[in-house]
């Protein structure tokens, strides 16, 4: 898009001015989807090392289980 001559400026302006509000808009509601999807992030790796945690222990007990029953 380019200016137009003369006496069209000011509609040119407004239109540019239009458009910069738009993106800086656009920006904030990114970033609060980026913060959003940040939180969401960190509570899925708290969830996989709870469940990493206890998928480890499961194998762990089953041994201990099996030599004091008498297993070798």
């Amino acid at each position: 898009m380019t200016p137009p001559d003369g006496n069209g400026w000011n509609r040119y302006e407004e239109r540019v001015l239009h458009e910069l509000q738009d993106l800086k808009e656009e920006q904030r509601e990114l970033r609060r989807e980026l913060s959003a999807l940040r939180e969401e992030i960190a509570a899925l790796k708290v969830k996989a090392g709870v469940w990493g945690g206890l998928a480890g222990t499961v194998p762990f007990a089953l041994f201990i289980a099996a030599r004091l029953m008498g297993g070798e």
